[in-house]
């Protein structure tokens, strides 16, 4: 498994998108494992959370947010956001994704375009709360090389961190956080994070994508590789 997990961003701040009914409908109108299966190869896990499965403190118990049209339109509805159009930011190298992202949200009811932007420009706009006020969602990832919790949520989660993309600003979660930042019982820390992990995923801050494998070719003249 790679160490990026690859997510879509959702402005937490802009209607309709500050009701949270919204943000999990549209992670119901995503297909994650159509995605992985016919774009990436089947060489991805789709996830529902933060945290890659092979992170400290991962938590496979997680509900799933199966694909369900059914379901979407109906939060949506709940909403009253039944005609939800939105713009899907992304860079050049990731269209194609995105764009099939895009036409799975029409089945939801949802009218999506994709906007393709050099990654130096579109990057600093969804970092900058005010340079983002008029954009929807961002096709993006954050990595998580020490596979420990505060690698990723420190920055893309808690309120204020410099990749926390989507805005998203919860008291209880930075709480915990900065808890586990000097928290040294490992019990303790994994008790917090399991705790967050769930009210991440109830939040919906993000649409949450998958964690791809990375890919390496090697000689076979080589070795100690």
């Amino acid at each position: 498994n790679g160490t990026r997990t690859f997510i879509l961003p959702i402005n937490n701040a802009k209607p309709p998108f500050a009701d949270v009914r919204v943000r999990r409908a549209l992670n119901y109108a995503v297909d994650r494992k159509l995605i992985v299966a016919r774009l990436l190869n089947g060489l991805a896990t789709p996830l529902n959370g933060v945290l890659s499965p092979d992170a400290f403190g991962f938590d496979a118990a997680l509900s799933e947010y199966a694909y369900d049209p059914v379901q979407a339109k109906s939060l949506l509805a709940e909403a009253g956001a039944s005609n939800l159009h939105l713009t899907i930011d992304v860079d050049g190298a990731s269209k194609d994704v995105a764009e099939a992202i895009a036409s799975m949200l029409t089945r939801s009811g949802i009218t999506a375009q994709v906007r393709v932007w050099e990654t130096a420009v579109i990057v600093p706009i969804w970092r900058d709360s005010t340079k983002r006020q008029e954009h929807d969602l961002f096709f993006t990832s954050w990595g998580n090389t020490s596979l420990d919790p505060s690698d990723i949520m420190m920055p893309a989660v808690h309120g204020g961190g410099r990749g926390n993309s989507a805005g998203y600003a919860n008291p209880e979660v930075d709480k915990l956080l900065d808890q586990a930042e000097s928290e040294t019982d490992q019990a303790k820390r994994q008790a917090i994070y399991l705790r967050v992990q769930q009210m991440v995923h109830d939040d919906a801050p993000w649409v949450f994508l998958w964690l791809p494998q990375d890919l390496y070719g090697a000689s076979k003249r080589l070795a100690g590789w």
